[in-house]
């Protein structure tokens, strides 16, 4: 299984000199963590930028300015870490874990958004595969033990 089989195909993006908080206002009604910051191109969506709610509060926090005078730029992730469809799910989870982050957009060989993923993506597969290890491991466990016992005397008693 790779990334582009579980990532969300649908993204909500911006441009990072929208308002920050049009951006905010589209995450609650949509009830999404993040959006993408891409740059435009003929024929491409490049991310260029991420914004979390996290970031929202951070960023309007440390800046001492009112929601409405901020844009994207000034509290995005500039270069977001971005992971490959094509990628295993242990190696998005280890990209996401190396840069400490919870989601990353997803891109296609060309760099252009395909999706956003999330560790909230990626736990129920992982926690799938363990639960058919733990499952065959008890089996192998039941099956040895079953090997072990001692034949039933089949001698008559006297």
């Amino acid at each position: 299984m790779n990334v582009g089989q579980v990532c969300s195909r649908e993204v909500y993006i911006f441009r990072a000199d929208e308002p920050l908080a049009n951006a905010a206002a589209e995450m609650m009604k949509r009830q999404v963590g993040a959006i993408v910051v891409v740059e435009p191109e003929p024929d491409r969506v490049r991310p260029v930028g991420i914004v979390t709610d996290r970031d929202i509060i951070r960023g309007q926090v440390s800046l001492k300015k009112d929601l409405p005078s901020l844009t994207l730029r000034d509290v995005m992730t500039s270069a977001p870490l971005t992971v490959s469809e094509t990628s295993g799910i242990a190696e998005a989870i280890e990209h996401l874990g190396a840069r400490g982050v919870r989601r990353a957009p997803v891109v296609n060989d060309l760099g252009d958004l395909v999706g956003i993923v999330s560790l909230d993506d990626l736990l129920p597969i992982v926690a799938e595969e363990l639960g058919a290890l733990a499952r065959l491991v008890g089996s192998q466990a039941r099956r040895e033990g079953a090997s072990a016992q001692p034949p039933a005397d089949s001698s008559p008693s006297a």
